[in-house]
């Protein structure tokens, strides 16, 4: 009885550790796609600004 327990108990936190993992790695990969994509916004911003300050006539 106490085999099967300790098999239960084991087979339990591997599945915890396989799902944190998942989370984990799910939570990464969405992190760096916003920060790219963030990132290329403000380069496209900082573009805008500079041409419209190059091109003023002042």
């Amino acid at each position: 009885m106490t085999v099967a327990r300790g098999k239960k108990k084991g087979q339990t936190t591997i599945e915890y550790l396989l799902v944190t993992v998942s989370l984990l790695v799910v939570f990464v990969v969405m992190y760096k796609a916003l920060a790219y994509a963030l990132a290329n916004q403000f380069k496209r911003g900082g573009i805008v600004i500079i041409r419209m300050y190059t091109e003023s006539p002042h």
